[in-house]
Order: structure tokens, then C-alpha cells, then sequence
């Protein structure tokens, strides 16, 4: 309750609502050129999302008589507004055994606050930052025959602040404006086939070079800050393969293994409080948050004249780092689970009734974790064994 007591903390309750509405304008020309098809899209998108954010403390009352959980005074009180304008164009070539893709896009984004709550020590917060950039992006397609496609793609990419991301600014209030925008760019490499007994097969690999990555600055009492943190660095492979094996009987794999790290070292914070970044994160360090191996297989069996479906999914993740300095892992873990359903038309209806059972071993681990958490409380759990039942039903008119 102290930490919320000063007039410059947003307090401890959050009161928030949101609209949003935007609008999505597209001309389509289709030609040729040299002989085969060419499709050109032009396009402006426009978008706006209005907030009114209130803080309250959390308890109400002095001294003694101070109570907990309960809303009281008064901490912040803002309206805030982004609008986006994106301008675009992309064209589509599709020869017989070569296809290209190529486009540009041009996006600008803007974040206003009024700030309503000024009272003593706590000043006028209000302000406003604009974010804007150009990203192009091509490819380009090789028909190899009619069962093996490779391609290779590069582009850049354009990532503003949320709000979320905005909403809490070390040592202050108002909104975070000293974020910058993350730009990056991104190279794939890849291949789709088509192979015997009506299985398909896609592999790619790629990397992507971002700079002014945001990440988490603080996590305390319930509130995250963010910072830009220099260069990252993904880079992996990933993998899926799916087809029949008859009887009824089908499957699919697909894997990914990523290795995602900071390319450049940075300043990050410490245990709670802390306004000024002072722990030092060497170039090399895992980004918190992200496993380096994914995998997710299913087995299914369909019983068409019953219109039954039934399937065994297993996922594994392999472990993650909590923290930017890397100081703990959660665990990798595998999960299996279960669902079936069937189908039936009667009429003009049409049903499906469905269950599913997941974490069927009710394996207990951590599901989540919360990135740089201040008093090091980092790992959420899963949920143990689960299900739902459900019914659905259509009606054709």
C-alpha cells in the first residue's frame, strides 16, 4: 500500500475501455506481362483505437483503518488515441516455372494522451509520438516440376509500441514515449513438396536481424515497462510433414528449432525499485520467453460412415530462460491429449458433438513464463487435466 500512496502512482486498479474501428480499401488489376498472368494490388488501410485509462489505489482508508481490495482514490485518469495510415502495392507474376512476388508498404502510426489527472507533485503527462517506415518485401518461386517447389523470400519488417507496452514509464506516469519503433529485416529459404502416398512435405529456413527490440525493462507489482534493447538475432529451421496411411488412419509432424538471442549487449534493471538501467546483458544471452525446440505430432482416425473423428496430439517445448541474464530455465515439457467427435445430418441440421481431454497425464509444469519478473516469481503453471464437451449445430436454410 505505500508504493501506491504517492500521487505520481497510477495505482494498484486499473479501469479500462476501448473502441476500435478502421477501414480496408483494395484495387485488384489483373493482366499479363512477357505473356503470363500479373495481379496488382494497391490498397490503403486506416485504423483508430480510442482508450480511457483510470487508476485507483488499491485499499482504502488510513492507518489502521486501512482496508485492502477495495477501490480507492483516484491515481490517473487519461484518454489515449493510435491511428494508423498504411499505403500499399504488391505485385504477383506467375510464369510457368518461375512466380514473384514483389511489394512495398508504407504505415504510420500515432499515439495521443491527455492527461486529466493533474494534482501536486503529479504533473500534465499528456503527449504524443509518431512511428512511420517503408517495408518492402519480394520472392520469388521455382517450379521444379509439378511436385517440388522451392522459393526464397526477404523483406523488412515494422513493429511500434502497443499500448501495453506505452502504458507505464519507470519512475513517472503517462505514457511511456521515450519507446522506439523495432525494424527488422527477414530472410527464408525454403521448399514444398509433394511425396509419395499423398503425403506433403514443407522445410524452410530462416533468419531475421531486428534492431531496437522491445523488450521488458521491469515486472513488478503486477506492472510491465519496456525498453528498446539494440540488436537481436533469430535464426532456425523449421519442419512439417503430413498424409494418409490409410484404413482411415492419417498423421503429421512439424518441428521448430530456433535460436534466439541478443546480438549486442544492453542495460537492463535489477530486484525492485529501479528507474535507471544499470545490470549489464552480454551480447550472446537467450531472449527470455522463447523455447529452441517445438514439436507437434498427431495421430487421427476418421470412420467416415460414422462420421467419427478421433485423434492422439502430442507437444513438446523444449526450455526457456526467464530473465534476460539468463539466471534460470523453465523446463521442457510434453503433453498429450485427446478429442473426438462425430457428425450427423438430419434434415436441414447439422450436428457434431465433440470432446477433448487435455494434459491427459496431468503432468504439472510451468506453461508460461513472466519475463524478468522483479521479486523472482517467474513461472506460471499449466493447467493440470482438462476436458470439454460440447454440442454444435447448423441449420441450412
Amino acid at each position: 500500500m505505500a508504493t501506491q500512496a504517492p500521487v505520481t502512482q497510477p495505482g494498484g486498479v486499473i479501469g479500462l475501455s476501448r473502441s476500435y474501428e478502421g477501414t480496408d480499401g483494395r484495387w485488384v488489376m489483373r493482366t499479363r506481362a512477357l505473356g503470363t498472368p500479373l495481379t496488382v494490388t494497391a490498397g490503403l488501410t486506416t485504423e483508430r483505437l480510442d482508450e480511457h485509462r483510470l487508476g485507483f489505489q488499491n485499499f482504502t482508508g488510513t492507518g489502521v483503518a486501512q482496508v485492502l481490495g477495495v477501490e480507492g482514490a483516484l491515481r490517473r485518469d487519461e484518454d489515449n488515441r493510435v491511428r494508423t495510415f498504411d499505403q500499399y502495392v504488391q505485385g504477383v507474376w506467375e510464369g510457368e516455372r518461375v512466380s514473384v512476388t514483389a511489394g512495398v508498404r508504407h504505415s504510420r502510426a500515432r499515439f495521443d494522451s491527455r492527461d486529466h489527472f493533474i494534482s501536486g507533485a503529479n504533473g500534465d503527462d499528456s503527449g504524443a509520438v509518431a512511428y512511420s517506415a517503408t517495408t518492402p518485401v519480394a520472392g520469388v518461386v521455382w517450379h521444379a516440376n509439378d511436385r517440388l517447389n522451392l522459393y526464397v523470400s526477404a523483406g523488412r519488417g515494422f513493429e511500434t509500441p502497443t499500448f501495453n507496452e506505452l502504458a507505464y514509464r519507470p519512475g513517472g506516469g503517462g505514457l511511456n514515449f521515450n519507446l522506439r519503433s523495432a525494424t527488422s529485416r527477414q530472410l527464408e529459404v525454403g521448399a514444398k513438396a509433394l511425396l509419395g502416398g499423398n503425403w506433403k512435405l514443407n522445410a524452410a529456413l530462416f533468419e531475421a536481424r531486428t534492431s531496437d527490440e522491445l523488450v521488458v525493462l521491469t515486472n513488478s507489482g503486477g506492472r510491465s515497462t519496456f525498453q528498446n534493447a539494440g540488436r537481436t538475432r533469430r535464426r532456425g529451421f523449421e519442419a512439417a510433414l503430413d498424409g494418409t496411411l490409410g484404413g482411415g488412419w492419417s498423421a503429421s509432424i512439424a518441428a521448430t528449432a530456433l535460436q534466439a538471442e541478443y546480438a549486442t549487449g544492453f542495460l537492463t534493471c535489477g530486484p525492485p525499485p529501479c528507474t535507471v538501467p544499470t545490470v549489464a546483458i552480454p551480447a550472446g544471452q537467450r531472449i527470455p520467453g522463447i523455447p529452441r525446440t517445438m514439436l507437434f505430432g498427431e495421430l487421427a482416425w476418421t470412420h467416415k460412415p460414422w462420421g467419427l473423428e478421433t485423434a492422439a496430439e502430442l507437444r513438446h517445448t523444449g526450455r526457456m530462460a526467464v530473465d534476460d541474464a539468463n539466471s534460470d530455465f523453465a523446463g521442457a515439457s510434453t503433453v498429450l491429449a485427446l478429442r473426438a467427435s462425430l457428425r450427423q445430418a438430419v434434415g436441414a441440421w447439422r450436428l457434431r458433438e465433440f470432446v477433448r481431454v487435455d494434459n491427459v497425464t496431468d503432468r504439472r509444469y510451468a506453461g508460461s513464463v513472466i519475463v524478468n519478473e522483479g521479486n523472482g516469481r517467474f513461472f506460471e503453471p499449466a493447467p493440470g487435466r482438462n476436458w470439454l464437451l460440447g454440442v454444435n449445430a447448423a441449420y441450412t436454410f
